[in-house]
């Protein structure tokens, strides 16, 4: 449907909506130090929009240690959730959804995020009535780069992918959404 508007907006969380990767630094970078390694922003950098495990993953890998994936990445979130206090909106995110929510947009959040954090920032921001739809890491079997999570956000919109917009400010979201066959709006960090 080559030229149509489209049809439903589908929102990445971090690092599009609310400015959580320096939070996420932080928090990744203390898991590592009580371990005794060195987490930079580079390794970092090489995970934005992967999920926790991938995250994980390329820790272990990288230094070495075991990682158990079920009780690193509860530690990951509930630091993460002790400190959503401190997170703020991107700028523009909140006139965004409203100026979508008065266009009549059926709205989807997909986010890598595990349910129980993005709940959290949901709560935090009160933006839960925003979304038609919340899709989480928890709720595919493959994480971005993969296109389940906005395949799966779509059919949750009653909205084929083809008339979708996928927001996204990572290259794995970037991705996804193409292999979604989406079109993408790529909104990189600044």
């Amino acid at each position: 449907m080559p030229g149509l508007p489209p049809a439903a907006l589908i929102f990445d969380m971090d690092g599009l909506l609310v400015d959580s990767e320096p939070l996420w630094l932080q928090v990744v970078q203390a898991f590592c130090r009580a371990r005794g390694f060195v987490w930079t922003k580079e390794h970092h950098a090489g995970c934005v929009g992967g999920g926790l495990r991938a995250t994980l993953s390329a820790m272990s890998e990288r230094f070495g240690f075991a990682v158990e994936h079920e009780r690193d990445v509860a530690v990951l979130i509930d630091d993460f959730i002790g400190s959503v206090g401190g997170l703020v909106l991107k700028p523009g995110a909140a006139d965004l959804l409203s100026a979508t929510a008065l266009a009549g947009l059926p709205t989807a959040l997909a986010s890598s995020s595990p349910r129980r954090l993005i709940d959290a920032v949901l709560e935090r921001f009160a933006l839960r009535p925003r979304f038609q739809a919340v899709v989480s890491g928890d709720d595919v079997a493959h994480p971005k780069p993969a296109p389940d999570i906005f395949l799966r956000a779509a059919a949750a919109l009653g909205v084929p992918p083809a008339r979708c917009a996928v927001l996204e400010d990572s290259l794995a979201g970037v991705t996804a959404g193409r292999a979604a066959g989406m079109v993408v709006v790529a909104v990189p960090e600044a």
